[in-house]
C-alpha cells in the first residue's frame, strides 16, 4: 500500500485551496487505488485522509455495488472524459461506519507526466434528495387524485355509455312478431361488451395495489397473471416462491411491479413482456422487460415521467438499486436490485 503513487505537496496553496473547497475531491489512478483525497472528502466519508491514501475506491462504495462500480470504472478508464457519473441513476456513498448517503459525482481525466490520473467531485445531495422525495410524495398523492377524477369521468362519459350503446342497440334489433333478429347484431353487442370487460379491468389493474397481502412472490406472481389477462399482451413469468423481504421493501417492489407494468400497459405498445422475480446470494432481483417504444433515459427523470420517478423514490427509500435502460424503438428493462429477508 506503501508504494503507491500520491499527489506532490509542494504546492501548498493549491492543496490548501482544494481543502478548503464545499466539494469532495477524489483522485484515483488507473488502478482505482486513491492517491489523494481532500479535507471535504475525507469528512464527507468520516475517515482521516491518512486511511484512504493507497486504499482502493470501492472502499467509498457499498459491497453491493462494486461489480457495477467496476464495470463502469473500467468503461470510463478506457473513454475518459469529463461528465457526470452514473447519468439517470441514483449513486450511493459508504461512510466507514457502513452508513449511506446520496452522492453526485462528476468525472474528469487528470494527466501527469508519469501516470494517468482521474478526478472525481463528490458532493452530499442528502438534503436535496429528501426535498425530491417529499415533492415527488406531493406530485404522486396529486397525480392520484386526478387519475381517480378521470377513472370517474371514464366510467361516467365512457363505459356507462358503451354500456347503454350496446342496450340501445339490442332494444332496436328486437324483432317485430314472426320476424327472426337481424343477423350479426348480438355478435356485434358481444363484442362490444368484451371491450367494456377490458376496460373495467384495466381500471381494476390500475387500483390493484391496495389489495397487496404482503407475500411478495405470490403478489408479484398474481399482479402478472392478472397483468398477463387484462393486457392481452403475451406474457413470461418466472417467480422464485422462496423470493422474501422485509414488509417496507416488498411493499415497494410491489409498488414498482405495478407501477412498470401499468407503464407498459398504457404507453409501450409492446408484443411480449417478461417478468422474473428471482434470489441472488443475499438480494432478490425483480426484471422487467418489454420490447414496446422505449424512451430516451437522458430525459426519463423529467416531469412528462412522473411513474419513473416515483420508482425511483421507492427504491431509494428501501435502499434498493433500481437500473431501467432503454432506447427509442428499443423496448425497456427495469432491474430492481433490494435486500433479501435475512430472517
Amino acid at each position: 500500500m506503501d508504494d503507491k503513487p500520491s499527489l506532490s505537496s509542494e504546492d501548498l496553496p493549491i492543496r490548501e485551496l482544494l481543502d478548503s473547497a464545499p466539494d469532495g475531491f477524489v483522485v484515483v489512478d488507473e488502478d482505482g487505488t486513491i492517491v489523494f483525497v481532500n479535507r471535504t472528502a475525507a469528512e464527507l466519508f468520516r475517515y482521516a485522509p491518512a486511511e484512504l491514501i493507497g486504499s482502493p475506491v470501492s472502499k467509498l462504495i457499498p459491497q453491493r455495488l462494486h461489480e457495477a462500480h467496476h464495470r463502469h470504472r473500467t468503461d470510463y478508464v478506457e473513454d475518459p472524459r469529463v461528465r457526470p457519473m452514473g447519468l439517470g441513476l441514483d449513486l450511493v456513498g459508504c461512510r466507514k461506519d457502513g452508513s449511506e448517503f446520496p452522492v453526485e459525482i462528476s468525472l474528469s481525466p487528470l494527466n501527469t507526466e508519469s501516470q494517468r490520473l482521474f478526478t472525481a467531485v463528490v458532493r452530499d445531495v442528502s438534503e436535496r434528495t429528501r426535498l425530491e422525495d417529499e415533492r415527488n410524495a406531493l406530485v404522486a398523492a396529486l397525480d392520484m387524485e386526478r387519475e381517480r377524477d378521470r377513472i370517474a369521468m371514464d366510467l361516467h362519459d365512457g363505459i356507462m355509455q358503451d354500456i347503454y350503446a350496446a342496450a340501445l342497440t339490442l332494444e332496436l334489433a328486437q324483432p317485430a312478431p314472426g320476424q327472426s333478429l337481424e343477423p350479426g347484431v348480438l355478435e356485434r353487442v358481444i363484442d362490444h361488451l368484451h371491450g367494456v370487460v377490458r376496460d373495467i379491468r384495466s381500471y381494476i389493474f390500475d387500483l390493484r395495489p391496495r389489495e397487496f397481502s404482503g407475500d411478495l412472490a405470490e403478489g408479484v406472481s398474481n399482479l402478472a397473471d392478472e397483468f398477463k389477462q387484462n393486457s392481452q399482451i403475451s406474457t413470461s413469468i418466472e417467480i422464485d416462491r422462496l423470493v422474501a423481504a422485509k414488509i417496507e421493501t416488498s411493499l415497494a417492489v410491489y409498488g414498482i411491479a405495478h407501477e412498470s407494468l401499468s407503464n407498459i400497459q398504457r404507453h409501450a405498445g409492446a408484443s411480449h413482456v417478461s417478468i422474473t422475480l428471482r434470489r441472488e446470494g443475499d438480494a432478490c432481483v425483480l426484471e422487467v422487460n418489454d420490447d414496446g417504444a422505449g424512451f430516451d433515459t437522458t430525459v426519463a427523470l423529467s416531469d412528462g415521467h412522473r411513474g419513473l420517478r416515483n420508482m425511483v423514490s421507492r427504491a431509494r427509500g428501501v435502499n434498493a438499486v433500481l437500473d431501467v435502460r432503454s432506447a427509442p424503438g428499443q423496448g425497456t428493462r427495469l432491474r430492481l436490485r433490494f435486500p433479501a429477508d435475512s430472517g
